[in-house]
């Protein structure tokens, strides 16, 4: 019989999968293994200014409570009979949020977007979707969404803006923070209690593309759109869900470096995750926000 939760279209994974076990509808997977590429970390120049959001007039990215991620999202849907978690994503103003397009569409009346923890939880609906006008939802490069809220959230200890990036900024060989929830079942409407985080190396988009240089890949064209994180010479407790947000602390705040779009550590060991660059579709980002406020 076949599983109605495998994509048959032979373009959506940038890789060929030769497996048995279930793979989530649409979901990136790119698994790669090591193959002994010399990989460098040094530091880029932080051009990191100001703490205050200019989205926002707050300031953002603060750790208002220890161990927590006051701008986590988490993006859901229900349907006249079941409960589902789509994706992630991250909370950048009082009505928007960033996360992965793959799950997006314009039949977005069902989804809602869950804010804070499992004690102080706040959903509210998606009143519109955002898309960049070049987006392909075959690949991953342009695969970025921003989602206005209904109603504007109130900011507490639990649920907080995180920093944008400044322009330029790449993170290259600085140790980013990866965080998401738990695994739980994904028709429970409950979340989960702990928050878990994972410490990566942020790796240069030229040794990513060259570490997914291999026949197994479908689509090479690795657009500088991307990042890599993650320890290619050994496993690493990882495995991000679609939209999971890799984040840098500078100088006491949390500022976004990426959102994950292929999950490649969940599959192989010896592997490095794929992220969306946030800075780079800032201006996109910047421009949709200010369209609407105007």
């Amino acid at each position: 019989m076949k599983n109605p939760f495998v994509s048959s279209h032979p373009h959506l994974s940038l890789v060929k999968l030769e497996m048995n076990s279930f793979v989530p509808l649409l979901l990136f997977t790119l698994p790669i293994i090591s193959n002994g590429l010399h990989l460098s970390y040094k530091k880029s120049q932080s051009t990191f200014q100001s703490y205050d959001n200019e989205l926002t007039d707050q300031v953002c990215g603060r750790d208002t409570i220890p161990g927590k991620m006051p701008f986590y999202a988490s993006i859901e849907a229900d349907d006249p009979t079941k409960h589902f978690k789509l994706c992630n994503g991250v909370l950048i103003a009082n009505r928007w949020v960033l996360t992965p397009a793959h799950f997006i569409f314009s039949s977005f009346e069902s989804i809602r977007v869950v804010l804070g923890d499992k004690w102080n939880k706040k959903t509210i609906g998606v009143e519109s979707a955002h898309f960049l006008p070049d987006l392909d939802r075959k690949t991953p490069m342009n695969n970025i969404a921003l989602l206005l809220l209904k109603e504007p959230v109130q900011f507490s200890r639990n649920i907080q803006p995180i920093c944008l990036p400044e322009p330029g900024e790449t993170f290259y060989g600085r140790y980013g923070t990866l965080a998401g929830w738990t695994e739980r079942n994904p028709t429970e409407r409950k979340l989960p209690s702990s928050m878990h985080t994972t410490s990566l190396p942020i790796i240069r988009s030229g040794d990513c593309r060259r570490f997914y240089d291999k026949p197994e890949f479908i689509d090479k064209n690795l657009t500088d759109s991307l990042f890599c994180a993650g320890y290619p010479e050994g496993p690493k407790d990882a495995c991000p869900k679609l939209g999971d947000p890799l984040m840098v602390k500078v100088r006491k705040h949390w500022v976004i470096a990426g959102i994950t779009v292929a999950n490649m550590s969940c599959w192989r060991s010896h592997a490095l995750d794929a992220y969306l660059r946030v800075g780079f579709f800032l201006d996109w980002i910047k421009s949709t926000i200010e369209k609407y406020n105007s």
